[in-house]
């Protein structure tokens, strides 16, 4: 009965104007929040199990009974991951989808696909818009996307709020930093949506052709130094505030509010957990999907490590938060040059001769941009330079996007020679090591 209670009132406020609604959901205590949770889940769960081919063969091979199942926790050892939707992505649909979206964020070349219906998408959007009118977000506003709309969630993720806040806005998509800044001086946007690293280039060039005035900047989709976030503020003498999400999420996982101390969760739609929890509480961020009915996700391990913050933030938001990202599990790295893992720099180096089997890719952040250096092991460094080109050459050819943003200036990239057995100091190398100072935020 307090479930039902409590999802009437969300419904109500999701469906008010995002001041009122934002009123109304403060006023749900954590309890019923989170009895709102359990209903959505155990309708979550049943229908996966009745419906989708993945979900029925596992809980048989596992012996779960759905009936008896009030939690996640609850399903003790089973969980989803990136591979399995990969592998079985048909497996997974059990409605009728009207739009999909791929993620490259993955150390498989093989994107991930995942199916939303238009309904799925607008319900989102309204618990999105809420997050944005929390940061200052109003209909009088102009907004102008830099997004990249090549499959990519986070253009469909911002438009989905968009609506509901009634705010002019137009997409650019991800085009030159310096073709945007010259178009946008003729709409004076007040607010800019882009990847990180994407608007620390605009910044830079802002910086030397002048800034007009704005409300704040929205980032997602990569992480971001707290120095180049400093740099961006002070550029615009407005703040940069980031989300986390990912495309099986739709993007709209969590917001940063005033405070940038963590994501505040969207505890509507998720249901969030941690797995292999260390000492000091960090582990690794679960979440279930409590409204989905095309694509439903059951404790999807998101490969972020992180911790859950259940108390009140001092900006007073009803959400409780995801503290920022501490690093992933896997070797991918969410950078200037885009979504990158060992995959990557495998097929670069590809046909390249010259170098021994070891590399590794460091990720730095220097100045205003992030760094790329790919270290080779060579007999011979005297062919360094040309090896280089070949590698460029391979990433221009094979890697369209990350061809796009070198020349936008969003990555440096450098070939450094190692002496052969310097890289691999134990039974394992890892291939990508980031080394930067992270905001430790990520999108969409």
């Amino acid at each position: 009965m307090l479930s039902k209670l409590v999802e009437r009132g969300e419904r109500l406020a999701l469906h008010l104007e995002p001041r009122r609604g934002i009123r109304l959901l403060n006023l749900m205590p954590p309890s019923a929040i989170e009895a709102l949770q359990r209903a959505r889940f155990r309708k979550t769960l049943r229908l996966a199990a009745e419906r989708s081919p993945f979900y029925k063969e596992q809980f048989r091979r596992r012996g779960i009974d759905v009936r008896r199942i009030e939690h996640p926790s609850q399903l003790g050892d089973f969980y989803t991951t990136g591979e399995d939707l990969r592998a079985q992505v048909d497996d997974f649909k059990i409605g009728r989808a009207d739009t999909v979206f791929e993620t490259t964020g993955t150390t498989s070349s093989e994107p991930k696909r995942v199916y939303f219906s238009q309904a799925e998408i607008d319900e989102m959007g309204r618990a999105s818009a809420i997050g944005l009118y929390f940061l200052g977000l109003r209909r009088e506003d102009t907004v102008l996307s830099a997004f990249d709309c090549s499959f990519w969630v986070s253009p469909a993720t911002a438009r989905s709020a968009f609506q509901y806040i009634g705010c002019f806005h137009t997409e650019a998509g991800k085009i030159d930093p310096l073709d945007f800044y010259q178009r946008a001086t003729f709409y004076q946007p007040t607010v800019i949506f882009g990847e990180p690293s994407w608007i620390l280039r605009l910044s830079t060039i802002a910086a030397e052709r002048g800034v007009w005035p704005l409300k704040f900047l929205f980032a997602g989709g990569e992480n971001i130094a707290e120095s180049a976030r400093q740099l961006v503020e002070e550029t615009w003498m407005a703040p940069l505030y980031l989300s986390y999400g990912q495309t099986e999420g739709f993007g709209s996982m969590g917001i940063e509010c005033e405070n940038k101390d963590g994501y505040h969760r969207n505890d509507l739609h998720f249901l969030f957990e941690l797995a292999d929890i260390d000492e000091g509480g960090t582990g690794e961020l679960v979440y279930t999907t409590l409204t989905r009915n095309v694509m439903p996700l059951i404790r999807y391990r998101s490969t972020d490590l992180t911790h859950l913050v259940d108390e009140p933030c001092a900006c007073g938001l009803f959400a409780r938060r995801i503290a920022k990202i501490q690093a992933r599990t896997d070797e991918m790295v969410v950078c200037g040059m885009g979504n990158v893992g060992p995959w990557v720099f495998a097929e670069v180096l590809r046909n390249v001769n010259g170098h021994g089997a070891d590399w590794q890719a460091v990720v730095r952040h220097e100045g205003r941009r992030d760094v790329i250096e790919l270290h080779l092991e060579m007999e011979s460094p005297g062919h360094q330079a040309e090896m280089e080109q070949a590698v460029l050459c391979n990433l221009r050819e094979r890697f369209a996007d990350f061809w796009k943003n070198y020349q936008m200036k969003l990555f440096d990239f450098r070939l450094v020679a190692c002496k052969p057995g310097s890289l691999r100091t134990g039974r394992k190398l890892k291939r990508v090591l980031d080394q930067r100072e992270m905001a430790l935020g990520q999108i969409l």
